[in-house]
């Protein structure tokens, strides 16, 4: 499925370090951004929801079909990240410190990548078994 690529940007400073481009419509995508907002006490990470109805004509040079196939990321000096590296980079922001090194080694890149675009081609599916769950979790307990 889909969606129509649009945006919404929720970031907290006029410059942040980093900013996700992100489904919306995913439980778990959406849990994940809630968990990373939660600890974005200093407006480090920015969020742009890729299923708004403006996304393509805002700007961002990034298609929104290769958003959706995977999540993206841009760098404050503009680097465009893809897949797994966004995550080290947000989890370093977010002062989550083992889950960015975690993420950020290149003989893990191998297994982390494919499991990543596996989970990233399957994630509605994925989503719709434990999302709810999963936001109904994050909701409650990391804010």
């Amino acid at each position: 499925m889909l969606a129509l690529c649009t945006m919404q940007n929720t970031n907290r400073t006029a410059m942040p370090e980093l900013t996700l481009y992100y489904d919306g419509q995913c439980p778990l995508c959406a849990a994940e951004v809630q968990f990373l907002e939660s600890r974005n006490a200093q407006g480090l990470l920015a969020f742009v929801d890729i299923t708004q109805t403006d996304f393509a004509s805002s700007g961002h040079n990034i298609s929104c079909e290769a958003a959706m196939a995977q999540i993206h990321g841009r760098t404050a000096d503009g680097q465009v990240l893809v897949g797994v590296p966004v995550f080290a980079n947000a989890y370093r922001l977010a002062k989550l410190p083992f889950l960015a090194w975690l993420l950020s080694r290149r003989w893990l890149m191998p297994v982390l990548q494919p499991a990543y675009m596996l989970f990233a081609k399957h994630r509605h599916a994925i989503s719709k078994r434990i999302g709810p769950s999963v936001l109904k979790f994050s909701k409650r307990f990391l804010r």
